[in-house]
């Protein structure tokens, strides 16, 4: 300090001298640096004004002299004015400060050494810059403070070598480790501490902070809470809150108090609401956008949402730059806000230009397809949303991003669109297990998106002791170039996991598909199948002797369905609900006659900490007719993962006098859901499930229905989907076990 004091005695001065001594305007003929040898002399002159063949300037000087002080990286700047018949020649001259040598980290025992360096800006050989050493001791603290060493002492010392170079040492008392053990707020009457707390990052100590890391104190998550606070009053109306600086005792580093003080104040409502400026229609048509009203409590986050409403109704006719701005007035006396929104519509705007961009598989005639937007049309944020909903639900990418910018004329917009490739292609070989099969060997080989057209096509083989499985599928979206969906399937079933008879099942299916809006389709498939029953036991029942040999089934069905989850592979809202209805025999011809209907619904409803809650339900009836008896391998097998967990496969239904399960002609599940987040790192979520239904053949056997419920565990692992269920039958008949547990892995389908 007492060193820059001189400096700028000097300064003072040489520009009292300069200012007397001057006469005529003269030239500068040459700048020269003295003194500099860590600093780049480029570093120094680009900090001065004074040019070589420019004006002379005792201003320009003293300006100059400042400006290489400011650098930082100097103890001393003088300057050296000489005159010579070309001009004045203008010498600085610099000392430096030291460099730093090395930094010695002490006293650390409990933080590794490498997370300390990482809060350190402080490189080697660099300048040595005191205020930010005293940053860098700063940061380390609150390293030791994030991590629960709330006694912690760091001290910084500097040692001064004669080379011109430094030494810092940085020294750290740890203390003891300590947690959060209460938060406690001062002055709220009309919020509780409970709502209040659960708003906050910060949290006291408790049971599971082993798993979440809660009960450390972070002063930047603190502080950020405290701005959490209040804006969660002004949201609730109190326009005059106050959030004061915590108080946080360390008295005890083993177990901190944090008290926050809270001024509320009076909670105001919305009085007038208003419009002004381009309105482009009636007020009323306005009113009808918006959700608020008069009365209500006044809420920023609510305005934020009227804007985007407004915007969006404004952008969905072409005014993609329209400016909404929200107006308050105050009044105090009534503790009203009146609000008046400004509405600026600018220029209305067309499409000019459409670029696709990250699609290194994916034909952009396929991306373009699903676009509800195109070149020349008018500007809608609307069909915007939507076309990119569509392109997500296609599977094909990870990301799906607009973006837009100003076109060749003010009428005209152009949309980049931006997309993140998913991987589609899989080639799978597995051992899997399930409480059916017990061990599966598998191998598959399947691509969503075949040559980046968006065929979807599959080849899927599996092997077990009782079960044989294969299956070739391919599937077209867009027929021929139209927005019809065909496809077809050829597989072989081979089934013996039943102790009275098998059967194998070999054919093959035609489908064709097409979507009537965003979320309503339908698809109707013609399938012919050939089946033969063997190895019946001679005790079996005569039902199952009467379906020995071999069998054809021609049938056609047909499958409305609508479909407006949120997210087909995780969906937390939304809802997903079909009816099925085949007919097979008849004029199709074949040896089974009947007709079959499946009623399925499944609501998805969004829950608090990441859950959500799957309701479903399903009911089918199959029946024959033409005196032709009902295949056994067409009926409802209720019991198992997919119907009623708890139970084994088929025992929620008729059974035979060898407690075989027999399928039923009438069915009805119904299933609760509660799905929570464990690890989202890792992708592993856990479930608990009620399950009640019943296989039956007459409705008046409807009742009583069976039940079962327990946890389960849902991962998509490495190695595929694994999923568990621990199913406990709640009303066990003779001989039933009490509990099934449901296993399938091994397999990414």
């Amino acid at each position: 300090m007492l060193v820059r004091q001189m400096g700028l005695v000097l300064l003072v001065f040489f520009s009292l001298f300069i200012g007397i001594s001057a006469g005529a305007e003269e030239s500068i003929y040459k700048i020269m640096i003295l003194g500099n040898v860590k600093v780049e002399e480029g570093v120094i002159r680009g900090a001065i004004k004074s040019r070589e063949g420019g004006p002379f300037s005792v201003e320009k000087i003293r300006e100059d002299l400042r400006s290489i002080f400011d650098v930082g990286s100097f103890t001393d700047v003088q300057v050296d004015i000489k005159s010579t018949p070309q001009g004045k020649e203008v010498i600085f001259i610099v000392v430096e400060k030291p460099s730093i040598k090395d930094i010695l980290i002490k006293g650390n025992n409990k933080v590794k050494l490498d997370d300390i360096k990482e809060k350190i800006s402080l490189p080697p050989r660099s300048i040595l810059n005191l205020e930010k050493v005293k940053e860098n001791s700063e940061q380390i603290r609150k390293l030791y403070f994030s991590k629960g060493y709330y006694g912690v002492k760091v001290e910084y010392k500097v040692d001064y070598l004669e080379t011109n170079e430094a030494v810092v040492t940085f020294t750290i008392s740890e203390g003891p480790k300590g947690n959060i053990q209460k938060i406690v707020f001062k002055g709220n009457k009309k919020i509780k501490s409970s709502q209040l707390k659960k708003l906050m990052t910060t949290k006291r100590r408790n049971i599971f902070s082993i798993i979440t890391k809660t009960g450390t104190l972070d002063e930047d998550i603190l502080k950020n809470d405290l701005q959490l606070l209040t804006a969660y009053y002004f949201d609730q109306g109190y326009l005059e809150a106050k959030v004061s600086e915590p108080k946080i005792n360390l008295s005890n580093p083993k177990k901190i108090r944090i008290e926050i003080g809270i001024v509320e104040g009076s909670r105001y409502h919305l009085g007038n609401i208003d419009f002004k400026g381009d309105l482009l229609t009636t007020k009323e048509a306005l009113f009808k956008v918006l959700k608020i009203k008069r009365g209500d409590v006044y809420s920023n986050t609510v305005i934020r949402k009227e804007v985007n409403g407004l915007t969006e109704k404004f952008a969905n006719q072409g005014y993609a730059y329209v400016e909404i701005n929200p107006e308050i007035s105050v009044d105090n006396k009534n503790l009203l806000v009146h609000l008046t929104f400004e509405i600026e519509k600018k220029k209305r705007v067309f499409y000019e230009k459409i670029q696709v961009v990250g699609n290194t598989k994916t034909r952009d005639k396929v991306i373009r397809r699903e676009l509800v937007v195109a070149e020349g049309e008018l500007y809608n944020a609307a069909d915007m949303n939507k076309s990119r909903d569509r392109l997500k639900r296609t599977g094909f990418f990870k990301e799906v991003d607009f973006t837009t910018s100003r076109g060749s004329t003010e009428e005209k917009i152009n949309l980049d669109l931006k997309v993140e490739e998913n991987p589609t292609g899989a080639i799978t070989f597995g051992v899997g297990y399930s409480t059916i099969e017990s061990v599966v060997g598998s191998a598959s080989i399947s691509d969503r998106n075949l040559f980046g057209l968006g065929y979807s096509g599959s080849l899927r083989f599996s092997l077990g002791f009782k079960t044989q499985n294969f299956r070739l599928s391919f599937t077209d979206p867009y027929f021929l170039g139209y927005p019809y969906a065909a496809g077809f399937d050829l597989y072989h079933e081979r089934m013996e996991i039943f102790d009275t008879y098998s059967y194998k099942i070999t054919g093959g299916d035609l489908r064709f598909g097409k979507e009537l809006t965003d979320s309503i389709r339908i698809d109707v498939m013609y399938k012919l199948e050939n089946i033969v029953v063997y190895d019946v036991a001679d005790d079996a029942s005569i039902y199952i002797k009467d379906q020995k040999g071999k069998k054809t089934t021609s049938a056609i069905s047909i499958s409305p369905s609508i479909d407006n989850r949120d997210d087909f592979f995780n969906p937390r809202r939304g809802g997903k609900h079909s009816l099925f209805i085949q007919n097979a025999g008849g004029i199709l011809g074949g040896d089974n006659y009947f007709v079959k209907a499946l009623g399925q619904t499944s609501w998805f409803f969004p829950l608090p900490l990441n859950s959500t809650l799957n309701l479903r339900a399903q009911a089918g009836m199959i029946s024959g007719y033409s005196g032709r008896k009902l295949p056994i391998y067409e009926k409802f097998f209720v019991g198992g993962i997919h119907t009623v967990r708890g139970l084994e496969y088929g025992k929620a239904g008729p059974v035979d006098i060898n407690e075989e399960p027999i399928g039923a002609k009438k069915m009805v599940v119904f299933n609760t859901e509660l799905i929570f987040p464990i690890s989202r790192e890792i992708g592993l979520r856990g479930a608990l499930f009620f399950d009640m239904g019943k296989g039956f053949d007459k409705w008046s056997e409807i009742t009583p229905l069976r039940f079962g419920a327990g946890p389960g565990i849902r991962w998509y692992s490495p190695f595929g989907p694994i999923h568990i269920d621990v199913g406990f039958n709640l009303n066990p008949k003779k001989g039933e076990k009490g509990h099934v547990i449901e296993f399938t892995a091994g397999t990414v389908y």
